[in-house]
């Protein structure tokens, strides 16, 4: 697991950790319906975990919080202990 700080799409910055295929198995759980985390998303660079940058605004003007309360996510779970242990405040 690898933290990186990048820059947003609306100029924020935001704090990630790159995933390697293990690390999605053991900590995201995808494909498990409600037990899959929230924050695992897949980009260009691979596997990302976006629990410290959950206010990001995406392309499409949304933010995956907003729709992961809204009920409108299949994942279901907020984040796992590994990646809560790094720190940084939870931001709810």
């Amino acid at each position: 697991m690898k933290e990186k700080l990048i820059k947003n799409w609306d100029g924020s910055e935001g704090r990630i950790f790159l995933l390697d295929i293990e690390e999605v198995k053991t900590l995201c759980h995808p494909g498990a319906g409600a037990d899959t985390c929230i924050w695992l998303v897949a980009g260009k660079g691979g596997f990302e975990c976006l629990y410290y940058n959950r206010e990001a605004v995406s392309l499409t003007g949304e933010r995956l919080d907003e729709r992961w309360r809204k009920g409108l996510t299949v994942a279901k779970r907020d984040g796992c202990d590994e990646i809560r242990a790094f720190g940084g405040g939870d931001k709810e």
